[in-house]
């Protein structure tokens, strides 16, 4: 008797890890849609993607702490990743065009202020020595500019450092048996990671003006060393790999990205 109801409880206890891994990326999928679409203003295909990605996430987390359940014998197969893989292209196409919009339309506003500088040259309204001050500032006046507002490129910038304080946070190495290990438990690799991210986003509130151009060059720096450490964790865990591991690589391609467009857009 005590044998068969510790075996309906099992059966109970599994039927409703089951459907809690089912449930709980389901309700993920529908809430991150309706914030991006309605209250973030997002379009279709963006909300999708990025609400396709959380609800995978959520479901390999929920698959794996249903793996450690007893009797239980879970798997995550490579078409499981399919749609999370396409959304993640989706987002990265559609965050690629939206940071790179900002380089093309500065372009244009350049163009349009150098003709109106050397028409007023032309026109004797200003000295030769002055416009050439003009022009040679006009290369730096929007990034100068942002120092005053956050650009698109600062937004980019903290959003790719916040993806790696999350991920430090999350799993990066499973140990079996239930365990993982996150960025904190992974040493000075893991603070390391964490500080650098923290360090690379600290010029956006504070670098003075004078020195925009140094300090966007030691903000890749730091980002890159933040990468190849991303990349040395990502080879030596290997199959055991955590979700924190690749939010922390996200992270740091999508500030280098940013930071890269920035010095460009400085160095013009």
């Amino acid at each position: 008797m005590t044998e068969t109801m510790t075996e309906t409880a099992s059966q109970s206890a599994e039927i409703t890890s089951i459907l809690l891994s089912i449930l709980i990326p389901l309700v993920c999928f529908v809430l991150i849609l309706l914030l991006l679409r309605f209250t973030a203003k997002a379009s279709w295909l963006t909300s999708i993607a990025a609400s396709v990605v959380v609800a995978t996430i959520t479901s390999i987390l929920g698959i794996r702490m249903l793996d450690h359940a007893p009797g239980s014998r879970a798997a995550v197969g490579p078409v499981f990743l399919l749609p999370a893989a396409a959304g993640i292209l989706i987002l990265l196409v559609k965050f690629f065009r939206w940071l790179l919009t900002t380089e093309a339309v500065q372009a244009n506003v350049n163009t349009a202020e150098r003709n109106r500088i050397l028409k007023m040259v032309e026109d004797g309204k200003v000295s030769t020595d002055e416009g050439a001050e003009l022009l040679n500032a006009m290369g730096r006046s929007s990034a100068l500019q942002g120092q005053d507002t956050f650009s698109r490129l600062d937004i980019a910038m903290l959003v790719g450092v916040a993806l790696v304080i999350l991920g430090f946070f999350l799993p990066w190495a499973y140990l079996g048996r239930g365990m993982y290990q996150a960025g904190h438990h992974r040493g000075p690799i893991g603070w390391t990671v964490l500080i650098i991210a923290i360090l690379s986003a600290v010029p956006i509130f504070v670098t003075p003006k004078d020195l925009l151009y140094k300090i966007s060059m030691l903000q890749i720096f730091l980002i890159l060393v933040g990468l190849a450490l991303m990349i040395k964790e990502l080879i030596v865990i290997n199959e055991n790999l955590g979700a924190g591991l690749i939010f922390c690589a996200a992270g740091f391609v999508v500030a280098l990205l940013s930071s890269v467009v920035k010095l460009k857009s400085l160095a013009a």
